[in-house]
């Protein structure tokens, strides 16, 4: 039937990768929260494109294998569907909690994903450091989920004061 979609560790990847984050959007986030979450992943993905793209045509990373490479040079995977999942997660856990939980469990998802990226990029096509390393990695990702969680704040905030406000 689709034996073409598993012919390499790539497409595995790349498949698995779009089922987890459809499953955990479906099942692990809460929903009741729906506009913070919808929210938070536009402005997550939009941040993700913008510097996927300037960190490409840099030339510190490449993406050999992807979806979509027609019409992009970034991971429209990574920078539209998972990482952007994974910040309404980190924002959903991190939501009742202090700036001091904020920042570790920004640093925990970030060492995830890392530790889950640098091996994709030693053993696959999926991902091709350049001028990067995961270190590189490491901070920006933790820097990116933190600054979603200030955003989404300021969103909240705003909710409330200019909605009293206005009407």
């Amino acid at each position: 039937m689709a034996a073409g979609f598993f012919n390499s560790p790539e497409q595995v990847i790349m498949l698995g990768s779009v089922a987890v984050s459809l499953g955990l959007l479906l099942f692990a986030v809460d929903w009741r929260y729906f506009r913070d979450w919808i929210v938070v992943y536009l402005f997550k993905m939009s941040i993700d494109l913008v510097l996927a793209s300037v960190a490409v045509e840099s030339g510190l990373m490449s993406y050999p294998v992807r979806y979509f490479s027609r019409y992009f040079d970034t991971s429209i995977l990574f920078e539209a569907l998972v990482f952007p999942t994974l910040c309404v997660l980190y924002n959903q856990v991190a939501r009742a909690r202090g700036a001091g939980a904020a920042v570790f469990y920004g640093l925990l998802f970030g060492v995830g994903i890392t530790f889950l990226e640098y091996p994709i990029e030693l053993y696959t096509d999926l991902i091709e450091y350049t001028g990067w390393t995961w270190y590189f990695t490491l901070f920006s990702i933790t820097i990116l989920f933190l600054l979603s969680r200030v955003f989404i704040a300021f969103y909240r905030w705003g909710c409330g004061y200019f909605g009293r406000r206005l009407f």
